[in-house]
């Protein structure tokens, strides 16, 4: 920017002056820069109150740095020179496509384009003498209220070399008419920003919508090139979301995203909550989905460390060296009043899923703390909910990655869990996933410690009908392993004290007629002895190991039923394996 013969003459630069590598940082300093441009060029504008002159010049002076693929306009420009403060409104950045199509033809058209409105943007502490006298333009803060951003992104052959190139830094921009700009904060509030990645038959959008981003200490003079204290001519760039609400393909439940805060500098993003939220309550969530089970997932305070934000845009890809969640809980509900829902789940193990994902991941640890996972059943009949609690779980995911080069180098993601067991014994699982297998073969392996075996009457009670009254299990040990078809393995079970009774639903109505009622042991359920009798004595062994010595393990060998899901099958296949220890005999 300069000004000759009572004119200004601009020249804007949408790239920077060093050795750019990726595009994202080409996309990112075309918009730095640009504002950064705007800034000066609508401050000028405040200084000289020669709106209708100087409006008229800035449009021409815009259209002609960029070849008439830009226009620049604004209503309505005031300026208190008593403060410094300039209110500008209504500003609108946009592109000709006309001309932007003979630019293609000439193959000078660029990979990306943009449009800007602003509805009004305010500079507070803008004092035009200091410019004058020290050509430094120094302000206290710039407010943008609510831009809109959109990023039309197509690659152009011909520009496939440019990022070899150096070109102009914003300091070689703004050197003409001042020696530094120095911005104490930049607030943009509420920012809409879409990136259309138009590189496909079908356009693919990617919107965020209500940012609000902060900019701290912006310093572009001789020396910021070289700077390693800042980022992008800032001390950082801090985007933040109150809350992001997006339904799931079936309207049955909500994705909730609260307090995200993402930081440039620290590469960084923290998330207070994470809530999958069923749009129904539990006893009427399957009347209204057609039998689904009902699944409502909490994860909180969640971190997300170095992030490679080069991945993000337009790759859409997310590559990050951690995630860690602290606390949280995943609740899964079963109402037997309805048929369960039957659908093929053949390909949703947990790394057939992860595949699939749009988002291209490669996190190298995922780190769990103090989560707790529950399933739960209400009994029609018994009118109770019987569940199975892992309370307190802690663990870590390695190689959570969906992305084509990362498994080329290492195909297989490992986990690794801490948990208790119905809040009780000390359990731990160690998996395999082999996310390129097409077969999607995984193996499972832990060990379950010592707890009292009469805490599963929460859920043997409500669904079996059997109460375990005496029981204490030592351990139990298991290994399996398993493909899209069938699991196969080995599960023992050390136990003592083995003893069970069979029951029933009383019938309410034979109760109520009978003059003096007997005092059941189980409230709404009574004892069958001849069952609890034939159980105890010629089903189930008392130990294991037996009284001579003998250990029964159990094996495993379940042909999957395609309708169940990864830990339905896995329940199946050690269900097998507990059966064989307590009675000795094979179920299928």
């Amino acid at each position: 920017m300069c000004h000759t013969d009572g004119v200004w003459h601009i020249s804007i630069n949408f790239t920077t002056t060093m050795k750019i590598k990726h595009r994202w940082q080409k996309i990112t300093i075309g918009i730095v820069s640009s504002i950064l441009i705007l800034l000066i060029i609508l401050t000028i504008v405040g200084f000289f109150f020669l709106k209708p002159i100087v409006t008229s010049r800035i449009e021409k002076g815009v259209q002609n740095a960029t070849d008439r693929l830009y226009h620049i306009s604004f209503s309505d420009i005031t300026y208190n020179p008593a403060i410094g403060d300039i209110v500008i409104s209504d500003v609108h950045f946009t592109h000709d496509t006309l001309i932007f199509k003979r630019l293609h033809a000439i193959k000078k058209a660029p990979d990306d384009l943009l449009t800007i409105h602003v509805p009004k943007v305010k500079f507070t502490g803008v004092f035009p003498l200091s410019v004058i006298f020290t050509r430094i333009l120094d302000m206290s803060t710039v407010s943008i209220q609510k831009p809109t951003i959109t990023v039309f992104h197509k690659s152009q052959p011909y520009n496939k070399t440019i990022d070899s190139v150096e070109r102009k830094t914003p300091y070689q921009l703004i050197s003409k008419f001042v020696k530094s700009l120095q911005i104490d904060r930049v607030l943009l509030d509420e920012v809409d920003f879409t990136y259309e990645n138009q590189e496909f038959k079908k356009p693919k959008k990617s919107t965020i919508k209500k940012v609000n981003v902060e900019i701290t200490n912006i310093l572009v003079d001789s020396l910021s090139d070289s700077s390693t204290q800042k980022v992008y001519y800032a001390d950082d760039y801090t985007f933040s979301i109150r809350e992001i609400r997006l339904p799931d393909k079936n309207q049955l439940n909500d994705n909730l995203l609260k307090n995200i805060v993402f930081s440039l500098k620290n590469k960084q993003l923290k998330m207070s909550e994470y809530h999958l939220r069923p749009r129904a309550g539990e006893m009427n969530f399957a009347k209204i989905s057609g039998g689904r089970d009902r699944a409502e997932v909490i994860f909180k305070n969640i971190v997300i460390k170095d992030i490679q934000p080069e991945m993000l845009f337009p790759d859409n890809k997310l590559y990050a060296h951690t995630l860690s969640i602290d606390g949280g809980s995943v609740k899964v509900f079963n109402d037997k009043r309805y048929p369960r829902l039957k659908r093929n789940k053949i390909g949703e193990y947990p790394h057939q899923i992860l595949k699939k994902i749009d988002l291209k991941l490669n996190i190298d640890t995922i780190n769990i703390h103090n989560v707790q996972v529950t399933y739960s059943e209400f009994d029609p009949e018994a009118k109770l909910t019987g569940f199975i609690s892992f309370d307190r779980i802690n663990g870590k995911i390695f190689n959570a990655t969906n992305d084509s080069l990362p498994l080329l180098k290492n195909p297989v993601c490992k986990a690794q869990f801490h948990t208790y067991f119905m809040n009780k014994g000390s359990l731990n699982v160690y998996f395999t996933f082999n996310t390129t297998s097409k077969k999607g073969d995984f193996t499972c392996e832990g060990q379950l410690g010592y707890f009292e075996g009469t805490s599963i009457n929460n859920i043997t009670i409500a669904l079996a009908k059997v109460s375990v009254q005496s029981l204490q299990v030592n351990k139990y040990v298991f290994k399996l392993k398993g493909d899209d078809n069938r699991i196969t393995g080995t599960g023992t079970l050390y136990y003592e004290n083995l003893k069970a009774t069979i029951l029933k639903v009383k019938d309410q109505k034979l109760e109520e007629k009978k003059e003096k009622p007997r005092k059941r042991l189980f409230g709404i359920f009574k004892r069958k002895p001849i069952p609890t009798f034939i159980v105890n004595n010629l089903i189930l062994k008392d130990s294991n190991p037996r009284k001579n010595g003998n250990l029964k393990s159990g094996t495993i060998n379940l042909m999957r039923d395609p309708h169940k899901s990864f830990w339905g099958t896995i329940w199946g296949g050690l269900g097998q394996s507990l059966f064989q220890c307590a009675t000795g005999t094979v179920k299928d």
